[in-house]
């Protein structure tokens, strides 16, 4: 019997932090840093155009400085970080002062250019990136060259800041098929190791599954749902609502939590059916503009924890109910996967090979992670007794879910 005094502690935390996380706005809703420009050559010039969601500009301004116009403190920043120089002579380009281009509320978007001299003196030109990573070490940004007959994508991260990139009139020698493969690995591995969404819900899992075996089999249906709908949504095929996929990545967090705190205890079918009417009334809200998520999440989100809660008791023991509930959650995470390649699009001619190298590298990041967790568990079933295990994995899991509430209540009623 799992229940114990802890989880008493636990669920009582629950609805403080959910209240809390209304309030709290979403400063903190969107767990992964990242950064995404275009690049265009014409002629002398090289034209940058920057994004990047505003909650992640606002790592630039201190916390006693909160006043500040954050498009200019952003401007600033990136003329102090961004750098462009010739192949031929490694002569630094001269840019022009930044230029803050039209934004939504969610986005900034500012306008450099570069000019690098007579095109002839040179054979391309590099760039030197070190926005935003001496603040945010698992910061990824994403450049695209678009060119005539052409486009290109570098991945920067704080281990490579510097990349080469060739223009219209370059000798484009093209990358390799594995060259261009083995970046999106990369991009995949960085974007899983940095999303701390992503690696709560894996944590939770192992720890949900309980032993190697059911770890092996959890892990694989969350693998095959995700799988599919990164493919989906990053060749175009499906168009997912961004911040309803966000917030019930937030909610697969938090229920897998309550799943291992809560199943087998009394409390399980009260808190599932109070869910139910919670998520009930908020959709009757949603009818009237509350909130981020469109009716149908409301209702289905109540429906799934009303026969969770009542059907899904005899499933629980087995593995094929588990099984099931994993993969509809992997099937979510794979559209949050998708969101960096949405972002900057799959390199025309290579979609398939592209996609490829970000699901492997997604596939390797979880086995890390998976395997480090692993021995980490192991260890301390090794080295404790059966009543403290079960302790450090209850605390654990309760640091989830509330995490995981957080996210969800940050990501669904806040704007």
């Amino acid at each position: 019997m799992r229940y114990c005094r802890w989880q008493q502690v636990v669920w009582r935390a629950i609805w403080m932090v959910f209240c809390i996380s209304c309030l709290a706005g979403n400063a903190l809703a969107h767990s992964s840093s990242r950064s995404f420009s275009e690049w265009r050559e014409d002629g002398q010039r090289v034209q940058m155009i920057f994004s990047i969601e505003r909650v992640q500009a606002t790592l630039l301004i201190p916390l006693q400085d909160q006043n500040l116009p954050l498009a200019s403190v952003l401007s600033g920043h990136l003329a102090a970080s961004i750098h462009v120089s010739r192949l031929g002579d490694s002569k630094l380009c001269q840019p022009s002062l930044p230029q803050q281009l039209p934004s939504s509320a969610q986005t900034l978007r500012i306008r450099m250019v570069f000019n690098c001299g007579p095109s002839d003196q040179t054979t391309g030109w590099s760039v030197e990136n070190n926005a935003f990573f001496d603040l945010a070490s698992t910061h990824i940004h994403i450049a695209q060259l678009q060119a005539q007959n052409h486009q290109s994508e570098q991945v920067f991260t704080n281990a490579q800041r510097t990349h080469v990139l060739r223009g219209a009139r370059a000798d484009h020698a093209d990358v390799s098929l594995w060259a261009s493969m083995a970046q999106y690995i990369q991009l995949g591995f960085t974007h899983i190791l940095s999303g701390w969404d992503h690696l709560a819900f894996v944590v939770g899992l192992i720890i949900l599954a309980g032993s190697f075996r059911k770890t092996v089999f959890l892990v694989t249906g969350f693998t095959v749902g995700h799988s599919l709908t990164l493919g989906l949504v990053a060749l175009g095929w499906v168009q997912p609502v961004a911040p309803a996929i966000e917030a019930l990545i937030g909610f697969s967090i938090a229920f897998v939590a309550m799943e291992f705190l809560l199943s087998g205890s009394a409390w399980w079918r009260p808190a599932t059916k109070w869910l139910a009417v919670l998520f009930t009334g908020l959709a009757i809200l949603a009818l009237f503009g509350f909130g981020q998520l469109p009716v149908l999440v409301w209702v289905g989100l109540g429906l799934f924890v009303f026969s969770t809660g009542k059907f899904g008791a005899k499933n629980r023991a087995g593995l094929s109910g588990a099984l099931i509930l994993t993969t509809i959650f992997g099937l979510v995470h794979g559209a949050g996967f998708a969101a960096p390649l949405m972002e900057a699009g799959l390199p025309i001619g290579r979609q398939i090979p592209a996609l490829a190298g970000f699901n492997i590298g997604v596939e390797l990041g979880q086995l890390l992670v998976v395997a480090f967790w692993l021995v980490v568990f192991g260890l301390i079933t090794k080295l404790t007794d059966q009543r403290r295990t079960m302790q450090t994995q209850i605390a654990m899991s309760g640091l989830i879910l509330i995490l995981g509430l957080f996210w969800f209540s940050g990501r669904a009623l806040t704007s």
